[in-house]
């Protein structure tokens, strides 16, 4: 594993029962860093996520976090070694308050920890400050989203892994979503998205699936100005100035 991996997935291989999805996966993750994966739906972007956090098994290779491995890790024991996730569609619960969801993030906590975290928690989403009493399901789309992610940050994870957080959001959302998440120096974030303009402003690097394999991989910003990746991920023309 190279010395500055936080996160190694080494040859991959994973898919649904006889379906193979992910073929050969290779990347690393430092700490502090922000990856995008992005591609076109079906490329295996959420598999990809589901792999890591052990929801599904992987036919070939290994996925190791600070050196070690975690093919018997349960999903537990993942989120206790530092992964956190946020799946696609947020998944909170409706009925319950924004701050009994994030304190969901925490339970093996005690109290005072979970103030904490709640706190550090709203610093970084200070829209919802006002919102901890309110049912999660009278929120918006983005205030929900929020909620999804500060769960997740609840755990105090050194890895937050993201499953396209920008789904059904406006542009202004998406921007302050992501302008919130790049103050999280401290974690190191693996994003996977197919509103690649937000992602490849977002991130440090990125990586490209198609059909289950990397395609292209490369500093993000490379990524941003090339004519391939832009006709195909982003749309015509090059991507305005962030």
């Amino acid at each position: 594993m190279s010395a500055d991996a936080l996160l190694e997935v080494a040859s991959i291989s994973a898919g649904y029962r006889r379906v193979v999805i992910l073929r050969g996966i290779n990347f690393t993750l430092a700490p502090g860093e922000r990856l995008a994966v992005i591609g076109a739906n079906g490329a295996g972007k959420t598999t990809l996520l589901r792999a890591i956090m052990g929801q599904i098994p992987l036919s070939a290779g290994q996925i190791r976090l600070a050196g070690e491995g975690l093919d018997s890790a349960s999903i537990a024991a993942r989120a206790r070694a530092g992964l956190g996730y946020c799946p696609e569609g947020r998944q909170l619960f409706p009925m319950m308050s924004v701050a009994e969801n994030l304190e969901l993030g925490a339970a093996g906590a005690g109290a005072a920890a979970r103030m904490r975290r709640r706190e550090a928690v709203l610093e970084i989403f200070p829209r919802l400050q006002p919102l901890l009493g309110r049912a999660a399901g009278l929120l918006s789309g983005g205030e929900q989203q929020m909620v999804a992610i500060g769960r997740a940050l609840m755990g105090e994870p050194r890895i937050l892994l993201l499953d396209e957080p920008s789904t059904g959001l406006a542009p202004r959302i998406v921007h302050e979503l992501y302008a919130a998440l790049a103050r999280l120096s401290a974690v190191a974030i693996l994003v996977v998205e197919q509103n690649a303009r937000a992602a490849l402003r977002f991130a440090d690097r990125a990586i490209v699936l198609a059909d289950g394999a990397i395609v292209a991989a490369a500093p993000a910003a490379e990524l941003r100005d090339d004519p391939l990746v832009v006709s195909a991920y982003v749309g015509a023309g090059r991507l305005a100035p962030a």
